[in-house]
C-alpha cells in the first residue's frame, strides 16, 4: 500500500475526476451537498460483525455485495488513465466494479474506493444503476482474496459536479476505515461526453 504522500500525488492526477466512460443519461437527483461536504443522513444500529482473516489484515478485494440493491459483483483492480481519470472495469465493464488499487484495500485504514458504471450503451442498467437507492445504515460487504468478509455501513450519499468533488475526502481521508462507492449521476452532457454529476456513497467499516 502506498504512503499518504504517494496517494495524494495520485489523487492530484484526477483532474477530470471520475469521468466514467459511457456513463448514462438518467435524470438528475437533488444535490445533497452543503459547503462542499456531503450531508449525513442519519445513523443506524450495527449489523452483525463479519468474519475476518486469520491475520486480521484485509486482502485484495474480489467481490462486492450490496444486498439492499441486489449487487453481487466481481471486483477488478483499476488505476488512473494517462489523462488523469479514474479507470473502470474492463473484463466485464457493465457488471464488474473497479477497486482503486493505488489506495487502501477495503478494511484498511484510509479511504478505499470502488467505482462502477451506472448504465450500458443505450441506457440499460449496469452494476451501480440502483446505487442512488441506498439509505444510511445499509450494509456493503467486500470479500477478499483470503476468504474474509468485511462489512461497511452506509453513512452518507453526496452528489458533486466532476470538477468540484472533494478529492481529499473521497480518496485520502485516513481518520478511519472507509469504503467510498462512486458512479455517474445526473443528466447526460453530450458536448462533454459525460454526466452532469458524480454520486459518492460514503461507508464506514463496522467495528
Amino acid at each position: 500500500m502506498p504512503g499518504l504522500k504517494t496517494l495524494l500525488w495520485a489523487c492530484s492526477l484526477l483532474a477530470l475526476l471520475l469521468s466514467l466512460s459511457s456513463c448514462g443519461s438518467t435524470g438528475a437527483a437533488i444535490v445533497q451537498v452543503r459547503d462542499g461536504q456531503p450531508l449525513l443522513m442519519g445513523e443506524a444500529s450495527h449489523p452483525d460483525r463479519s468474519p475476518r482473516s486469520m491475520s486480521g489484515q484485509p486482502g485484495v478485494p474480489t467481490r462486492l455485495r450490496i444486498p439492499a440493491i441486489g449487487v453481487d459483483a466481481t471486483v477488478e483492480a483499476v488505476g488512473i488513465t494517462t489523462s488523469g481519470e479514474l479507470e473502470v472495469p474492463t473484463r466485464q465493464p457493465w457488471d464488474d466494479v473497479g477497486w482503486y488499487r493505488l489506495g487502501p484495500r477495503p478494511g484498511e485504514r484510509g479511504s478505499a474506493v470502488i467505482d462502477g458504471h451506472l448504465d450500458r450503451p443505450g441506457g440499460a442498467p449496469a452494476v451501480f444503476w440502483r446505487l442512488r437507492e441506498l439509505q444510511p445504515g445499509a450494509v456493503v460487504q467486500v470479500l477478499d482474496a483470503q476468504g474474509a468478509w468485511w462489512s461497511f455501513r452506509v453513512r452518507a450519499l453526496a452528489y458533486y459536479p466532476p470538477t468540484q468533488a472533494p478529492l481529499q475526502q473521497i480518496f485520502a481521508d485516513t481518520s478511519g476505515h472507509y469504503l467510498n462507492l462512486i458512479t455517474c449521476a445526473g443528466d447526460w452532457i453530450a458536448s462533454e461526453h459525460q454526466t452532469q454529476l458524480r454520486l459518492v456513497v460514503y461507508t464506514t467499516l463496522i467495528a
